[in-house]
């Protein structure tokens, strides 16, 4: 009889320390909000709802109360905070951002057994108003923005490399500083990025020859101020460093738009959503792309969020009214 063969395991202390602490008795909040947060692989997304539960809590904390257990939150807990929110003038999108996160928390403590129903089911999210877009720049303003950065500095090139892709392939700020050099590659002929959407959802996206050709001098221009580029490395690399494993944080970039554009005197309120909404909106407006195509460019899982940004939905010069004509139906 052949004797069966049994796995010879060697024990893993760093493992077996996890799996104690994971069982061991919670405290307070935090231990169930960093269970919480671990399930996301993504580390943007920990980030988000991290910063998110944080606002929440410390809001209580502010009215002298302290949540130790997800079965202390209390329905009119969401519900202040909600009314607070408001007032401070957020637009409704963030609040139902902000809020989503702690529901998300109470049903994922309600999958646990840690509470018994959800407190939250009675509060309603304020209606999202989809009437107000983002401001988007003009054709000339795009080029004037592109042109303005200081191409003698380090910080200039980098400046014009940003600008250039959110302009060129509305990108989102996070999808924008978690480029890195192994992105960028071809395919059957195509020069290729390769971007890291939300919900970790990749798409994959051409170059044309001008965006190939800035990638290029960029590249060849930080090289010649001492930076260097390996396959991990962000293409838009620390100023601190000569070679970043860190990728730029996105206040930065934010901060960029807002100082280019007050140099530049255009007086409206723009950030780097601006640049997506104006290349999304220029698809759509100018291009005559279907809305289809603009929506994967995009990365939008939902048509109904591109047709936000369509200006032609507003034309009066082609409103269906004009169409309306019994007379010629008689």
């Amino acid at each position: 009889m052949t004797k069966s063969k049994s796995l010879t395991l060697l024990k893993n202390a760093e493992l077996a320390k996890k799996f104690e602490e994971a069982a061991g008795k919670k405290h307070t909040v935090n231990d169930f909000i960093n269970d919480f947060i671990h399930q996301f692989v993504s580390p943007e997304t920990q980030k988000a709802y991290l910063h998110d539960l944080k606002s929440f809590f410390d809001f209580l904390k502010s009215g002298d109360v302290v949540i130790r257990h997800p079965n202390q939150i209390q329905g009119y807990h969401f519900q202040y905070y909600r009314d607070a929110l408001m007032e401070e003038g957020y637009a409704s999108a963030t609040i139902n951002r902000k809020l989503v996160a702690i529901r998300s928390f109470i049903k994922w403590a309600m999958s646990l057994k840690l509470i018994d129903y959800n407190p939250l089911d009675v509060v309603k999210l304020p209606k999202v108003r989809t009437d107000q877009g983002t401001i988007a720049f003009d054709d000339d303003e795009v080029v004037e923005m592109i042109n303005a950065p200081d191409l003698s500095k380090a910080k200039g090139c980098m400046d014009r490399m940003a600008m250039v892709l959110l302009f060129s392939l509305g990108l989102r700020r996070s999808e924008l500083v978690q480029i890195q050099m192994s992105d960028l590659y071809s395919d059957r002929g195509h020069n290729v990025i390769r971007i890291q959407g939300k919900g970790d959802k990749e798409r994959h996206l051409p170059l044309n020859n001008f965006l190939v050709g800035e990638i290029e001098n960029y590249v060849f221009n930080m090289q010649n101020f001492g930076f260097s580029f390996e396959a991990d490395d962000y293409l838009l690399q620390s100023q601190k460093t000569k070679r970043c494993k860190k990728k730029l944080d996105g206040s930065t970039v934010y901060r960029m738009f807002e100082t280019y554009a007050k140099k530049l005197g255009i007086n409206k309120r723009v950030s780097p959503h601006s640049a997506r909404a104006t290349a999304i909106s220029h698809l759509l407006d100018t291009q005559n792309t279907p809305i289809r195509d603009v929506a994967i460019f995009a990365g939008h899982a939902k048509i109904t969020t591109t047709e936000r940004y369509d200006k032609r939905r507003e034309s009066l010069d082609k409103s269906a009214a004009y169409k309306v004509d019994y007379k010629k139906s008689s």
